[in-house]
């Protein structure tokens, strides 16, 4: 994880903390490389973000899924670098916590 994104992933941290959510953190590539290559990138990818979280303070119980989807969900074109660099993402999808 490039330490230009510490910022927004500690927020993110603080906005799942504060707002009682659970997140599960999905990994994208571009279309770059073999299927299987870019599905294993895309685990490696979310489970580095998962790893960063942690060291953030986030709590192992907040995390629960990772999801690789590899090059099979683009949000733009794979022919430009442009393109590829905003294929090359991880998301999380966020739900919230149930009280217990």
């Amino acid at each position: 994880v490039k330490p230009e994104y510490y910022d927004l992933l500690n927020n993110i941290k603080e906005f799942v903390e504060q707002n009682n959510y659970e997140i599960t953190i999905v990994g994208h590539t571009d279309s770059i490389g073999s299927n299987a290559y870019n599905f294993k990138l895309s685990r490696r990818r979310a489970e580095s973000v998962k790893a960063k979280l942690l060291e953030f303070g986030l709590t192992e119980d907040r995390i629960v899924g990772i999801e690789a989807m590899g090059e099979e969900q683009p949000i733009a074109t794979n022919e430009t670098k442009e393109g590829r660099a905003q294929n090359r993402r991880v998301e999380f999808k966020l739900v919230q916590r149930e009280n217990k």
